[in-house]
């Protein structure tokens, strides 16, 4: 736990967050400051930690955290619900605690390295991609999201792929504003998803409807991914085999009405 950031400080309060006894004898502000007792965690930031030097200062161990990790820089755009999809302003880097290169779901959000101050609750962009978290008030991430222009009118050369297991049309499609992507992609349609009652999976923003492709199992990729392509195909034969199932079950209870009972 990080000391105090202000106000009274004592020599045992420090020595107990570097792992010495509260009543430990013989202790002194130099021993404490320049390593002697317990390295100093190089995590902290410059100024939330002793810089070793004389003269030593008690007010150097504002903030000081022993256990302090390495935290995980990202660049962001921070943005209200409008402008959740959209790269506008300029990105600013911001720290998590988690173990990916990314921030996840539980993991906290800080302005500094040092991981004194959380971030505001809101909507984060990542920087160079679409994807982004959204974090409460406790500075905590609660979901991830990713943001892919769907709407139909937004595309052409369109050509249907099958259905995902969760029943959504899936496309091949191609931007008619390459600024959108270039090259061929896979995904779906607002429209779709608006039609079999998808609403949770949709972003309504100024600039339009985004799809949240995170809580779906459609995939959203430029289809020079062969994983991307191998997928989908994967996902419409075991359509295909669920539905020849179906038909044979069908076929079955009607010329045979105890089957399956």
């Amino acid at each position: 736990m990080a000391l105090t950031s202000s106000g009274q400080i004592k020599m045992s309060e420090i020595g107990v967050e570097l792992g010495r006894s509260a009543d430990a004898a013989n202790t002194t502000l130099k021993s404490l400051s320049d390593g002697t007792y317990a390295t100093i965690n190089t995590s902290n930031a410059s100024s939330d930690r002793p810089d070793g030097d004389s003269p030593h200062s008690m007010s150097e161990f504002y903030s000081y955290n022993h256990s302090a990790g390495s935290l995980t820089s990202n660049t962001f755009y921070y943005s209200a619900l409008s402008q959740v999809c959209s790269n506008n302003g300029s990105g600013t880097t911001l720290y998590h605690d988690g173990s990916g290169t990314h921030p996840a779901v539980g993991d906290t959000l800080y302005e500094d390295s040092s991981g004194s101050s959380t971030m505001s609750a809101g909507y984060y962009l990542s920087v160079g991609s679409a994807t982004g978290i959204v974090v409460d008030s406790e500075g905590s991430v609660s979901e991830t999201y990713s943001c892919g222009r769907s709407e139909r009118r937004l595309k052409y050369n369109i050509e249907y792929m099958g259905d995902s297991l969760m029943g959504i049309p899936m496309y091949h499609f191609n931007y008619k504003d390459e600024s959108y992507g270039k090259g061929r992609f896979v995904g779906t349609m607002v429209d779709d998803l608006e039609r079999l009652g998808f609403e949770k999976a949709l972003i309504r923003t100024e600039d339009g409807i985004f799809v949240n492709y995170d809580k779906i199992d459609v995939p959203f990729h430029n289809i020079t991914n062969w994983k991307t392509t191998s997928y989908v195909k994967r996902i419409v034969r075991n359509r295909c085999y669920i539905y020849r199932n179906r038909i044979k079950i069908k076929f079955y209870r009607l010329w045979l009405p105890n089957y399956g009972n």
